[in-house]
């Protein structure tokens, strides 16, 4: 195709273009109303509604911690004791109760000089010096006595002297009275009257018993 031909067909087809365009009926497209403004009535308050309860969380139990295995034990090491100072032994003691009667037993002796010694190196150290009562016995008289002994055929005892003088009685004495531990050691004298006239001791006329303990 030549420059011409090219320039009559496009004559052609812009002339059959304005013929299309002249055909058509072209209707104004209606514009749209502004819609009128309607007031807003307010929306009525409604009543507060309580937030409903929140539900419970289940409560998780706790998990036990696993054991922890012990240490092992270490020896104890004792401690070292100070010397402590030794108590004093327990001291341990007898009585002695003295009966003074005339008449084999039958009339008390009232106001005789009863006299309980013990002797100590040799040496005599008087213990207790007492009267008779109206029953004719003095105060019990506790004395010290020895720790007990295991060995019941040899039991431990401490001995003591007793002299027993009234007016108008012989003087009489009883030599080494023995006195256990927590036991009471019970003594009788029946003194004898003096010959009639006589108020003062005879010279060389005592009466004196000596205890012997039995020997196992």
């Amino acid at each position: 195709m030549n420059r011409q031909e090219f320039e009559d067909t496009a004559r052609r087809y812009r002339e059959e273009l304005f013929r299309m365009y002249a055909n058509q009926n072209v209707t104004p497209q209606p514009q749209p109303r502004p819609q009128s403004a309607r007031p807003v009535m307010p929306k009525p308050a409604q009543p507060e509604q309580p937030a409903p309860p929140m539900p419970e969380m289940p409560r998780s139990e706790p998990v036990p911690a696993a054991p922890v295995p012990a240490a092992p034990m270490q020896p104890a090491v004792p401690e070292p004791v100070p010397d402590q100072p030794e108590l004093p032994k327990r001291p341990y003691t007898g009585t002695i109760v003295v009966h003074v009667m005339t008449a084999q037993g039958a009339r008390p002796v009232i106001g005789a000089s009863v006299m309980i010694t013990h002797t100590t190196d040799g040496e005599p150290e008087l213990v207790s010096l007492q009267r008779t009562n109206d029953s004719g016995t003095i105060e019990p008289v506790t004395v010290p006595a020895p720790p007990p002994s295991a060995d019941q055929r040899n039991p431990a005892y401490f001995t003591y002297n007793l002299s027993v003088q009234a007016q108008g009685y012989y003087r009489e004495h009883s030599e080494d009275v023995p006195v256990f531990p927590n036991i009471t050691s019970v003594q009788n004298f029946d003194l004898i009257p003096l010959p009639a006239g006589t108020d003062e001791p005879i010279p060389g006329g005592d009466i004196t018993y000596y205890n012997r303990m039995p020997q196992y």
